[in-house]
């Protein structure tokens, strides 16, 4: 559950500490191989960084609550990819967007066969979402409430299993995941639908905020950069949407502007 990058010795500086990155299993972003070794699309992408930042690091597939936990309290540690937000924005120094993607309620087609839910007849539905998610808000601000009609889990994927097997009826899901999840609940014998979108979110990589803002700054560029130079399109093509490589691509573009 570790993957540990580090620099050549000729290329540390003195100053420069293990960095230590933690994120959760949300395939196929972030995931376990058959080695067990942290991989994803995402992760190839922060390992990319590393490199090209000379910073050594381990990065750690944890449960999202004990990720982000870790990340709040330990010094020079981050976490991705994760939401940011009004709640977040002083607990981090932030470097992205990582993603850019829409974020929807889904179903399974034997029980909705497309139709959208109504928040006023949610208590026919049992909707599921992981602890410390920002998109359980959302779901209580649709009428879900936990004990009643609202499953709060541990891990990332574990509410996708029970939407497999019928325990729930309603998950939240990003469509950069869409394509796998469909795949496997067609393998179950059944239709992944989309209900309604519940937000645009952009995830980021969190970093401690003891690291100094000018790491920050290189950072954000060396991110930046991958995108203009078809290095981040190269590891996230076939695996996220062309839609959101395009977004970010755009995204860089339009802060390189005003420097031209």
């Amino acid at each position: 559950m570790l993957f540990s990058l580090a620099a050549s010795a000729g290329a540390l500086q003195p100053e420069q500490s293990v960095l230590h990155l933690y994120t959760e299993y949300s395939p196929p972003g972030e995931y376990l191989d058959s080695n067990g070794e942290v991989a994803g699309a995402t992760v190839e992408l922060i390992k990319l960084l590393l490199q090209r930042l000379d910073q050594p690091a381990t990065i750690e597939l944890l449960p999202w609550a004990r990720a982000l936990e870790r990340a709040q309290l330990e010094p020079n540690s981050g976490v991705f990819e994760t939401v940011r937000n009004q709640e977040r924005e002083t607990r981090f120094k932030w470097v992205g967007p990582l993603k850019m993607h829409t974020i929807g309620l889904y179903g399974r087609n034997d029980v909705f066969n497309g139709r959208q839910i109504n928040p006023i007849v949610s208590n026919n539905y049992l909707a599921c979402e992981y602890r410390k998610s920002v998109h359980v808000n959302t779901l209580k601000r649709l009428g879900f409430a936990e004990g009643r009609n609202l499953v709060l889990t541990v891990n990332h994927g574990d509410c996708f299993k029970l939407l497999v097997k019928g325990r729930v009826q309603l998950v939240v899901l990003n469509e950069a995941g869409f394509a796998e999840r469909q795949l496997q609940m067609q393998q179950a014998g059944y239709d992944l639908v989309f209900l309604q979108p519940l937000n645009q979110v952009r995830l980021y990589l969190a970093l401690s905020v003891d690291i100094d803002d000018s790491v920050i700054s290189r950072w954000q560029q060396v991110l930046e950069q991958s995108y203009l130079d078809g290095s981040m399109r190269a590891l996230y093509q076939g695996v996220y949407s062309e839609q959101m490589i395009n977004r970010l691509e755009q995204f860089a573009i339009e802060r390189q502007m005003p420097l031209q």
